[in-house]
């Protein structure tokens, strides 16, 4: 760590901290579904493992008169049976450790609060906590990793701070957005994982001359334009799409260390079809992710945090602030898309782990994409009541004979529920055309581990 009894938030650690004691906290969830039900003990031995090697994630979040900070936490976290929500708020107090690990019958979580880490920094603490856990389980001797030959001090490196230049700041573009319309139920989101054959969405990639990434996103804007009124579709449908920055910089930390690219479509009045859309989403990810253009946004982030009026001002007008910022930028995004790309595990590790899946707390819709095998996962965060957009998008992918199936932290009488809300008479069950039912409750628990009846 910085130093040995504290250290400071990365640049977007400090956007996140105003959210602290907030029902919105952002925080993400890795999910692995074993082959075989989880062992508590041989996960909490792994766990403490685990922390022994990156104790920079059992921290607690601290209050100084400026800024925040974080602090070590005095124990190693219990492993616990899951009882919570999905993405439930990990900052309830000063002594709150900043992440969690949890299971229900084969599936191990870790649930890991944005103020620490990144999707790249905590898929490696992921990746490393199912590696101690299957030589616990299996009583086999423990590995010694294949990870980056780094020290704790990259591994808790402000990244941002070390290569930020002020003369690179560049401005972010921005136009008013396509706002998804319809009531929220922020309290109570609805959570899904689709699962879809990888193997099938690279062979039509492959055929589109496009990234696997952003066919779904080109599928995510079409399943959007299909639910647009006709006057709002002169408005552009943007997306953010998170980049690893690490990729350009020298760096190893499990900090945070992204920025953002920006993929912006106007329907117009007439629908091109899936392809067109998917090569123009291309070109803009070729053109918004490279590293000058990358560079300029990140440097941009930390010259406003560096602006001197919000340096200097008390904790409290300074979280306010951030808040206020963050609320605005999130009107200029109608969605968000993150892809962490193929999960690759340790080859001891892989045999004992059906899937893997990834997903995030939201206040409107966001998708995560990872692939783990032949299982593409799409993570599906919804406030929305309607479910028009899910809908649309698993009829797409049913029409090009890409059938896949969903689990849903809902039940049959919540999901009956919300579709009498929405005054839907299909369901989630006509979302794939009968290709890609939901799975609820028991059902789903049983078909890949879910946490209880509801993926709690």
């Amino acid at each position: 760590m910085a130093r040995a009894d504290w250290y400071r938030l990365d640049n977007i650690g400090k956007f996140y901290s105003a959210q602290a004691g907030h029902r919105g906290q952002t925080v993400f969830r890795f999910a692995a579904a074993m082959a075989d039900e989880v062992d508590p003990f041989a996960l909490q031995a792994a766990l403490n493992r685990t922390v022994a090697r990156y104790p920079g994630f059992n921290v607690s979040l601290r209050s100084g008169l400026f800024w925040h900070y974080l602090e070590p936490s005095g124990a190693i976290p219990k492993v616990h049976e899951e009882n919570l929500p999905v993405c439930c708020g990990l900052h309830a107090g000063p002594k709150s450790v900043l992440f969690r690990v949890s299971f229900y019958r084969t599936r191990i979580n870790l649930e890991v609060s944005h103020i620490i880490a990144d999707g790249r920094g905590a898929y490696r603490f992921f990746q490393e906590l199912l590696r101690f856990y299957v030589a616990e389980r299996e009583g086999t001797p423990i590995p010694a990793g294949e990870g980056p030959a780094d020290t704790p001090a990259d591994r808790s490196e402000d990244s941002f701070r070390r290569h930020y230049d002020r003369d690179a700041a560049g401005p972010t573009p921005t136009e008013r957005a396509y706002r998804l319309p319809g009531a929220r139920n922020r309290g109570d989101p609805l959570f899904m994982e689709y699962h879809l054959p990888a193997a099938a969405l690279v062979r039509w990639a492959h055929r589109l001359d496009v990234s696997v990434t952003a066919l779904v996103i080109a599928a995510v804007i079409c399943a959007i334009r299909a639910t647009m009124a006709p006057a709002k579709r002169d408005r552009p449908i943007r997306m953010d799409v998170p980049v690893d920055l690490r990729q350009f910089f020298e760096s190893t930390t499990m900090r945070n260390f992204f920025g953002l690219a920006f993929v912006s479509y106007r329907p117009g009045s007439c629908d091109e079809p899936l392809e067109a859309v998917a090569a123009e989403v291309q070109r803009q990810i070729l053109a918004t992710c490279t590293a000058d253009a990358v560079k300029g946004r990140m440097n941009r982030m930390v010259s406003l945090e560096r602006n001197p009026l919000l340096r200097w001002a008390p904790i409290f007008l300074k979280d306010a602030a951030l808040e206020g910022i963050t609320r605005l930028t999130a009107l200029d995004v109608t969605t968000s898309v993150s892809s962490l790309g193929r999960i690759r595990l340790a080859p001891e590790v892989e045999p004992h782990v059906r899937s893997i899946s990834l997903l995030t707390a939201t206040s409107g819709l966001n998708f995560t994409v990872c692939t783990f095998g032949d299982d593409l996962c799409i993570g599906i965060s919804s406030a929305l009541v309607r479910p028009d957009v899910l809908r649309h998008l698993c009829r797409l992918f049913s029409a090009a004979g890409i059938h896949g199936t969903i689990d849903s932290n809902l039940d049959a009488a919540d999901v009956g529920r919300r579709l009498r809300e929405a005054r839907l008479d299909g369901g989630l069950r006509d979302a794939g055309s009968g290709d890609a039912e939901p799975h609820s409750g028991d059902e789903a628990a049983r078909e890949r581990g879910c946490a209880h009846a509801k993926l709690r």
